[in-house]
């Protein structure tokens, strides 16, 4: 599907940051007849966000669909372009005396919020390697050390200082919807909903990127694994004089 060989791609990227999921992808759906055309993608009654379709492709493998009677309330339908915002929404206010002291505060985390147009009538989620969509946004769960050298990578033949943000309780925000809007990488840590309803391990960290730079990330990588900087980065002691691990060009300036 698409130009992507995403087999071949999810096995560079465990042979060299030793992934222990498959990453996922993320695609947001304009028709219900689009929607359907997607193969083997489950079609809940329950109550799943978004970040929890996301965690059930990541865990269980699962095409997973999010569609707006699907999500608990307004708040996460608007991040992600599954209802219009209106007035009310932008007041913050279910946020108000939860996550902030005062409604200027709430107001002030949703007008900051990285929001998809009200466009969609669906949000999917699949292991990259399914083959069952082509992703809009890739979305992997990894370690700091992993992270590092992913963006690392991303950095080796074209340099571009990385920012990332912090949005509060809304990691989506600072993640995927912000890949999405604008095509950065984006770094997040997640929320309190990840860990509570996401399945998501306290040392876990998301990464978005768009597909096209996963693939400039992993030719960097792999231009790195050369040059011998590879993962899992072999610790040295607290105790080792440190110029026995530094390459030779490190003693020359």
């Amino acid at each position: 599907m698409g130009n992507y060989d995403w087999n071949q791609i999810v096995a560079d990227l465990k042979k060299y940051l030793h992934l222990m999921y498959s990453p996922v992808g993320m695609k947001w759906i304009r028709t219900e007849e689009e929607l359907m055309a997607i193969p083997k993608v489950r079609i809940h009654e329950k109550h799943y966000a978004p970040c929890m379709v996301v965690g059930q492709a990541l865990q269980f493998g699962w095409t997973s669909a999010c569609k707006p009677e699907n999500v608990h309330n307004n708040y996460c339908r608007g991040v992600h372009g599954l209802v219009e915002r209106s007035e009310d929404w932008y007041s913050g206010e279910v946020f108000n005396g939860v996550w902030y002291g005062n409604a200027e505060a709430a107001r002030g985390h949703h007008a900051a919020l990285n929001c998809v147009p009200s466009e969609y009538c669906a949000v999917v989620a699949s292991p990259v390697d399914s083959g069952r969509l082509e992703p809009d946004v890739v979305v992997m769960y990894i370690s700091s050390s992993q992270a590092f050298m992913l963006f690392a990578g991303y950095q080796f033949d074209k340099y571009e200082k990385l920012d990332f943000t912090f949005s509060g309780e809304s990691t989506c925000s600072d993640s995927w919807t912000r890949t999405f809007m604008t095509g950065k990488p984006s770094l997040a840590l997640p929320c309190f909903a990840d860990r509570k309803f996401s399945g998501i391990s306290e040392w876990e960290l998301r990464v978005t990127l768009k597909p096209d730079d996963v693939l400039r990330c992993l030719d960097g990588l792999a231009k790195m694994h050369k040059n011998g900087l590879r993962h899992p980065i072999a610790p040295s002691s607290l105790t080792t004089d440190i110029v026995e691990g530094l390459p030779a060009s490190y003693l020359k300036f």
